[in-house]
């Protein structure tokens, strides 16, 4: 039986904010009812960053992997 994949993202999800929050990478404020997206580091800890903030790191996740994939398909080659 094949063992289940490592994944190579935390938990993440985009929340709607209950109450006022603000983004770990701007310090800028997420107003209540506004959208977010919050990382998950354990069951308790948890960062959250504004959409342009998170576009941004998707961007970049994006990048990277698409840099490693590059990297792997062109050794077998």
């Amino acid at each position: 039986m094949p063992r289940k994949r490592k994944s190579l993202i935390k938990k993440c999800e985009v929340q709607v904010a209950e109450r006022k929050r603000r983004c770990k990478n701007s310090n800028a404020a997420i107003a209540k009812g506004e959208s977010c997206f919050v990382v998950w580091d354990n069951q308790y800890d948890r960062s959250n960053y504004s959409v342009t903030v998170a576009l941004q790191m998707i961007a970049d996740a994006r990048a990277a992997l698409d840099g490693l994939k590059e990297s792997l398909t062109s050794d077998q080659q």
